[in-house]
């Protein structure tokens, strides 16, 4: 995985349903070296981003930050899981529809026994 100005490699783990563990810790990574992953764990208004209050350059600029996030989540996604945030504008609200989903899926908690009995 190669960080070059700014572009990330497009070789990153794709999240096709069984793997959720593992690509939501590899997309941390990914979003916290990007410097946006507060931003998808609390969202813009626990950032102080109400854009009535906040100057509307730094609206702009904080705006245009969320699509950073947005993109690297979709586009490490399968055609399923892209279904179910194809409609997100916020990368917080996608990666809660995703983490709800497998957190508490039978699958992750499959996986979870599986790797612990090795």
């Amino acid at each position: 995985m190669g960080i070059n100005g700014g572009f990330v490699s497009s070789n990153l783990l794709t999240l096709d349903g069984n793997n959720w563990e593992r690509w939501s810790a590899l997309m941390k990574s990914l979003l916290g070296a990007q410097d946006v992953l507060e931003l998808v764990q609390n969202g813009c208004e626990d950032l102080g981003a109400n854009p009535i209050e906040v100057h509307k350059t730094n609206f702009k600029e904080l705006k245009k930050k969320e699509c950073n996030p947005m993109f690297y989540i979709q586009q490490n996604v399968d055609s399923n899981r892209f279904e179910k945030i194809s409609k997100i504008t916020r990368s917080k609200e996608a990666w809660d529809i995703l983490a709800k989903y497998y957190e508490g899926s039978d699958n992750v908690k499959l996986q979870s026994l599986r790797r612990n009995m090795n």
